[in-house]
């Protein structure tokens, strides 16, 4: 039965009403649901995958292999190393804002927009190129702040500092380890150090696809003298003057020569005046396989060569080194 509430003017019953409890909990869900901010249900957020490539190539149209672009926004973190014809291609893991940037290859420079940005949409295919050129690139001499081992050494063993005492190269691979072997000139003149310090230049290295070559440019070196050029990969950045570790930092027990492995074509002679100048050939891009490279370039203490295999410590000694960062 209703209870009656009397208020001015009149009268009313209140009756009871029976709301089950199930029926409470679906309305109660239901306005939860409307007010529900989940962002899958957010129909402004993008979705579905797009896909990025380009080609890495220097300003003369040279394509780079194993050249490293990274793909990334909040979500996606990608990378792709390029092929044999410095072409990229990746699936996005979404779409959206995405930065596309190069780590330029060993001695080389980006001269094209790095990082590149893109507002990659659904199913989109963007081409992202990237264009670099190669440094030139300092030899420095293997004396003083790069000296390796101090192997150039004079008669007693020690750091040279008279510059018209002469050189000798002491065994730091080889037993007996410390020997003392004459540097000397093709011509049977002992090199002093004033003379060995003369030696400079630079060296310039173009990537096409499979092959490489290197531009050699060094003058002082020792006149009609024999040297040889090998590639030194490193697993670190070491600069000039940094202490390199034979042991560790190497990637390579034996350090391959430029050119084929049995060494028949790195072999240079130089002029009448002490001068290289050469281009040098090889079956791959160096620049772009490892961390870092380091470039020695041996002479020949007795105009002898061994091919691909171990020059013995007392028949040679490295003139200059050539870094490549």
């Amino acid at each position: 039965m209703g209870t009656k509430i009397y208020v001015p003017g009149g009268a009313f019953d209140v009756v009871p009403q029976r709301i089950s409890l199930i029926g409470f909990l679906a309305m109660l869900m239901t306005f939860v649901a409307c007010g529900n901010d989940d962002p899958l249900q957010d129909s402004n957020l993008p979705e579905g995958t797009g896909t990025i490539a380009g080609t890495v190539k220097d300003d003369k149209g040279n394509p780079y292999p194993s050249a490293l672009v990274k793909l990334s926004n909040e979500s996606d973190q990608q990378e792709r190393a390029t092929n044999t014809e410095g072409i990229y291609e990746k699936e996005t893991k979404g779409v959206g804002k995405y930065e596309v940037a190069l780590i330029p290859p060993l001695s080389t420079e980006v001269v094209s927009t790095n990082p590149a940005s893109i507002d990659l949409k659904a199913d989109q295919r963007a081409i992202v190129d990237f264009v670099i050129k190669p440094k030139l690139v300092e030899a420095h001499l293997n004396f003083g702040k790069v000296q390796l081992l101090e192997e150039i050494v004079d008669e007693n063993g020690d750091t040279p500092t008279n510059p018209n005492e002469p050189l000798y190269a002491a065994n730091i691979f080889d037993d007996p380890i410390g020997m003392l072997t004459a540097i000397k000139s093709p011509d049977g003149h002992h090199i002093t150090l004033s003379e060995f310090q003369t030696a400079e230049g630079n060296l310039l290295v173009h990537c096409n696809g499979n092959t490489s070559t290197v531009e050699i440019a060094l003058n002082g070196m020792i006149p009609n003298g024999t040297y040889t050029f090998w590639l030194a990969y490193m697993n670190k950045i070491r600069k000039a003057g940094e202490h390199i570790d034979f042991m560790n930092d190497f990637v390579n027990p034996n350090n391959p020569p430029i050119g084929p492995s049995d060494g028949s074509e790195n072999v240079v002679v130089a002029d009448a005046n002490g001068s290289i100048s050469v281009i040098l050939s090889h079956a791959s891009c160096i620049l772009t396989d490892e961390v870092a490279l380091v470039m020695p370039i041996l002479y020949h203490l007795n105009g002898k060569t061994f091919g691909g295999g171990h020059v013995p410590d007392s028949e040679e000694m490295v003139h200059m080194l050539v870094y490549f960062q």
